[in-house]
């Protein structure tokens, strides 16, 4: 079984800050031979300020992708988060109508996607934080942008 970490990244004061129609995020995947940080946007949604699970979402998907284009041998894979919304959401693979908007159904359609791309068995799980080597990789990038003084 292949092994591969998500997570996701965006500052929410972004939304209300911004004409944009978008949101603005960036997703990491890691493991294996796999290290990649790629920045993301979703469409912006009226009255939603919490981007971040859809982001996650985004992130998982994404990790899928990349274990499709691998061609690995092995067909099961294990997607690791620190998003425990996000894994319910993937392992489910819809979310609750009350939450729902087109910003989550899109992430829905691209999970969906992957899924059927990789072929496979996949299961995703929760990983702690400090565990999580995807969010490691966040945590340089960030601190790679901050301004030094």
């Amino acid at each position: 079984m292949k092994i591969l970490y998500s997570d996701a990244s965006f500052d929410y004061r972004h939304t209300d800050t911004t004409e944009e129609t978008i949101v603005r995020g960036k997703i990491a995947v890691s493991g294996e031979d796999i290290s990649t940080i790629d920045k993301v946007a979703v469409g912006k949604v009226p009255e939603l300020k919490q981007y971040i699970n859809i982001l996650e979402l985004v992130a998982i998907a994404r990790a899928i992708e990349l274990a499709s284009e691998k061609q690995w041998q092995d067909n099961s894979l294990q997607i690791l988060t620190d998003s425990k919304t996000a894994m319910y959401w993937a392992r489910a693979g819809k979310i609750k109508p009350a939450v729902k908007t087109e910003a989550h159904e899109n992430a829905l359609e691209y999970l969906k996607k992957a899924r059927l791309l990789f072929g496979g068995v996949i299961t995703f799980n929760f990983v702690p934080r400090e565990m999580n080597l995807a969010g490691h990789l966040l945590e340089i990038e960030l601190e790679k942008s901050k301004p030094h003084e």
